[in-house]
Order: structure tokens, then C-alpha cells, then sequence
């Protein structure tokens, strides 16, 4: 039985349209004349092209802006980040966590030259870089300050409450 998080991303608009990009592909293989498997793989192309990465991406980070801002999961996977972020402007925590995100790019690049290297880290600096820039643009700095902070607070303190 799908969740109520899974149900929610059904519905979202930016699912919706990627459902109907995809159905389109199709339509316009069936129309091209092909046959039913290069109908079908064509969707499936289009299914698992660049534009559906980034907007897998696009809905992973949706979900995340819409769990609470002391939400265990988020304390997990950005925990250790907005430590680092306390005390700072959203402007200026723009720019740190970019240098990150530039550092960890250019250390993982190396890890793969020698046949190692994880993406997690650099997964979760492109996520927290992109949520800060949309907080930038919806001009957000209290609820910035407000996460940070429940992001930061001592997980026995919150249990205790």
C-alpha cells in the first residue's frame, strides 16, 4: 500500500506533468508508426532521460521542504550541516554551503579517479544548496533561522518537551 508521502507526490503538479511528458513520447512513437516495443521503449527513455533526473531530484527535495523543520529525517540528513550554518545569514550560508558543495564535488572526483568515493555528501549539499536558494527567492529568512535552529537543538532536549 503506497504511503501518504507517495500519494502526495501522485498528486503534485510536477508529477503530473512528467507523467504527461512521458505519455507524449509515446503518443508520438504510436504515431510515428513504430512498433509497440520501440513505443515502449521510448517511453521508457523518457522515463529515465536528464529532464526526469532532475526532476526525480526536483520531488525528492519537495518532500523534504514539506516534513517539519525538527523532523528526525531532516535532523538526519542535515543535522551535521546546520551546525555549521548556525549564526549565519541565509546570504552567507548560500555561499558556504556552495564552497562545500564545490570542495566535496572536487574530492569526489578525485575518490572516482581512484576507484572510491560516495555520492551521499554530495547529494545532501545539493539539496540543502538548492532549498537555501528557494529560500532566498520566497525572501524566507525567519523561517532560515527558525530551521536552523530546530536543525541544531540537542535531540535529549526536544525528547524531554
Amino acid at each position: 500500500m503506497p504511503s501518504a508521502e507517495t500519494r502526495l507526490d501522485a498528486c503534485s503538479p510536477r508529477h503530473a506533468r512528467e507523467t504527461a511528458r512521458i505519455r507524449r513520447a509515446a503518443a508520438a512513437a504510436r504515431a510515428g508508426g513504430m512498433t509497440a516495443i520501440a513505443v515502449a521503449l521510448a517511453e521508457i527513455e523518457t522515463a529515465f532521460d536528464d529532464a526526469a533526473a532532475v526532476n526525480s531530484f526536483k520531488v525528492r527535495v519537495e518532500r523534504l521542504l514539506r516534513l517539519p523543520s525538527g523532523h528526525p529525517a531532516l535532523r538526519a540528513r542535515f543535522g551535521a550541516r546546520a551546525t555549521v550554518l548556525a549564526g549565519r545569514e541565509l546570504n552567507e550560508a548560500i555561499v558556504t554551503i556552495e564552497r562545500r558543495w564545490w570542495d566535496e564535488r572536487k574530492a569526489f572526483q578525485i575518490a572516482c579517479a581512484f576507484g572510491g568515493g560516495t555520492r551521499f555528501s554530495l547529494d545532501v549539499l545539493c539539496e540543502l544548496r538548492l532549498i537555501l536558494r528557494l529560500m532566498r527567492r520566497k525572501r524566507m529568512q525567519a523561517e532560515y533561522e527558525a530551521a536552523v535552529a530546530a536543525l541544531c537543538e540537542e535531540p535529549e532536549r526536544l525528547a524531554a518537551e
